[in-house]
């Protein structure tokens, strides 16, 4: 048997990814909840360690599902997209994108596409960056899509952008393709910045 726990510093982060991709302030996600404001803070700053059914109606209240899973110790899982909603950071307010880790996981699956599914149906947990959440959701559509297999049901729910995101000028080649999956989305990332064309591969 294994024993699933949770380190305050681990609750205070899917707090922080739950309310930043809710895009709700500390106040009106604390009356959704029925907490006090103060609670939510003490949660991120590590000071105070929630239950479990506070962290999920927390959750709840910026339009998430808290989900857990049990494993027996040693056994390895599948990677899934939601591995990558850590894969950014926002240095000096930009955000920037981990393309390392996004190249490697979609190379990855391009080389075992059996692992397809398992890798997009379960719901990746909020980024807390809402360019991030509409990220996961393009690509597991373009997943999907490019597999024949049906639309993940949580992509539906997901965010699609006010305002285009556009990568940094360093990542944009004229003339590239943005997939609609992503286009529509509002993301202008064209395929060749995260997926490799494998025609080159052993030229």
């Amino acid at each position: 048997m294994c024993a699933y726990t949770l380190t305050p510093v681990e609750v205070s982060e899917i707090i922080d990814r739950a309310k930043g991709s809710s895009g709700l302030s500390v106040r009106v996600l604390a009356g959704r909840a029925h907490v006090a404001a103060s609670t939510i803070t003490r949660i991120r700053a590590g000071t105070l360690a929630p239950t479990l059914p506070l962290v999920e109606r927390l959750v709840d209240a910026a339009g998430f599902e808290l989900q857990l899973e049990l494993r027996r110790s040693g056994t390895p899982r599948t990677p899934r997209l939601g591995d990558l909603a850590d894969a950014w950071s926002r240095p000096k307010g930009h955000l920037r994108l981990d393309w390392t880790r996004w190249r490697a996981f979609l190379d990855a699956l391009a080389l075992h596409p059996d692992r397809v599914p398992d890798a997009i149906y379960v719901p990746p947990p909020p980024a807390g960056a809402k360019v991030v959440d509409a990220l996961l959701a393009a690509v597991a559509e373009k997943l999907a899509d490019d597999a024949g297999l049906p639309t993940p049901i949580w992509c539906v729910a997901a965010p699609s952008l006010d305002q285009p995101y556009e990568p940094p000028v360093a990542r944009r080649v004229p003339g590239r393709t943005v997939p609609p999956q992503l286009a529509r989305r509002g993301l202008l990332i064209d395929v060749e910045s995260l997926w490799r064309d494998r025609s080159d591969e052993g030229e």
